[in-house]
């Protein structure tokens, strides 16, 4: 095989990572069966992951956490209190601060969830055995520099 000069490279690592977004985009736009009858997309799962057992005091700390606003995030809220994974509490002091709690149900999901990405990790950490801790400290970052790259998109 030919070896490519360093724009060809360049632009087959773009391609690369261009198919892999498109293919996690795919992902996280379907809906999956995360909890027994439950239809819930990959979103809804990590909200319910970032409020974990113990709750939040306020919506706010969801869309820092997760880098959405808190619009979406009261959309998603809604519905996952829709389908039984959440408790909204509204402050008595301030009607317009919630506090989350995830119902017995959504911790069951919380659980369930935590030991699929355990499983997850671990196969996704034997893809990387191979690679010494210089390697992987290119791959971060690269990562984190295309993440700057491309954070200007989100506009």
């Amino acid at each position: 095989m030919k070896r490519m000069d360093r724009k060809e490279l360049l632009f087959e690592i773009l391609a690369i990572r261009r198919q892999t977004t498109e293919i996690y985009h795919k992902y996280l736009s379907l809906a999956r069966e995360y909890y027994p009858g439950e239809m819930l997309y990959m979103r809804e799962v990590h909200i319910v992951m970032e409020i974990r057992p113990d709750g939040l005091d306020n919506i706010s700390t969801l869309s820092e956490r997760l880098k959405i606003t808190n619009g979406a995030v009261s959309q998603y809220l809604a519905k996952l209190e829709k389908k039984g994974f959440i408790i909204r509490i509204q402050d008595a002091c301030d009607k317009r601060q919630y506090s989350v709690k995830l119902t017995e149900k959504g911790k069951e999901l919380y659980y369930r969830h935590l030991e699929y990405d355990n499983v997850s990790y671990a196969k996704a950490f034997k893809l990387f055995t191979d690679f010494s801790m210089e390697e992987l400290d290119v791959i971060y970052r690269f990562d984190k520099q295309f993440k700057e790259f491309t954070d200007h998109m989100k506009d």
